[in-house]
């Protein structure tokens, strides 16, 4: 993990507004008090039972515990954290950073071949790298680059063709609902994080632009460079499957 993603979580758990202890002893108590010596399994069960709903409701009556509750949303594969903004490092990446972890070049060829549905937007030309994330049972998705046309060490746009029901994990501050060819999808403002992991490890990507998110079926979609919403769903919109 890196220091950037361990500041932020610091940064997280410092701000974060804990809730008051409820008086959960008095209450139990009262209600211990209210049975029958007979019914002294039911009512401990009844206790305990009422501890977890006072210390629930307890919970959801901090904002930042129901907001937290709440914004955690499902887009496709990919399943997103609404929170804290994420701090912004100073200096580029170098292009092997910029790499998505748990990944092999492959040809766009085989890629078709592992892919039949693999599709590509018609308003940007033909990747400059192909990736593909595997996982040891099955390919889990190919990521298309386009590379930086006046700084090829740089990554100026990506594609993700994502295939399994749960592929990573995102937090961002801001996300706006929009529309992909009439379905709904998500505009991710800003930086935030990206989580991939394998079968054995896990690594958190600090992104700085905006993200796409939009799916087809079982298949879901990530676009990372698009300068604008407009310029992301006009690219979006575009994808034709690859003839092969």
């Amino acid at each position: 993990m890196n220091s950037s993603f361990e500041k932020q979580v610091q940064a997280w758990a410092t701000a974060f507004e804990y809730p008051l202890t409820p008086d959960v002893a008095g209450k139990v108590q009262r209600a211990l008090a209210n049975s029958a010596p007979r019914q002294a399994r039911p009512a401990r069960r009844l206790a305990w039972a009422l501890v977890l709903l006072l210390l629930a409701a307890s919970l959801l009556a901090v904002p930042a515990v129901r907001a937290a509750l709440v914004q955690i949303l499902r887009a496709g594969g990919i399943t997103i954290f609404v929170g804290e903004e994420a701090a912004v490092d100073g200096m580029p990446p170098l292009l092997s950073e910029q790499l998505p972890a748990f990944t092999q070049p492959i040809t766009l060829d085989e890629a078709v071949a592992r892919f039949p549905n693999l599709a590509l937007p018609a308003e940007l030309p033909p990747p400059d790298d192909v990736l593909l994330h595997e996982e040891p049972v099955w390919d889990t998705a190919v990521i298309f680059l386009w590379r930086d046309v006046a700084n090829p060490q740089q990554i100026a746009m990506s594609l993700y063709q994502i295939q399994v029901a749960q592929y990573a994990y995102k937090g961002s501050e801001m996300l706006e609902m929009t529309e992909v060819n009439g379905q709904q999808a998500f505009w991710l403002v800003g930086p935030h994080y990206f989580r991939l992991r394998d079968a054995s490890a896990e690594e958190w990507l600090f992104v700085e632009g905006s993200v796409l998110i939009c799916w087809a079926g079982e298949v879901t979609y990530r676009l990372e460079g698009a300068e604008s919403l407009e310029d992301a769903l006009r690219i979006a919109e575009s994808l034709q499957t690859i003839e092969q």
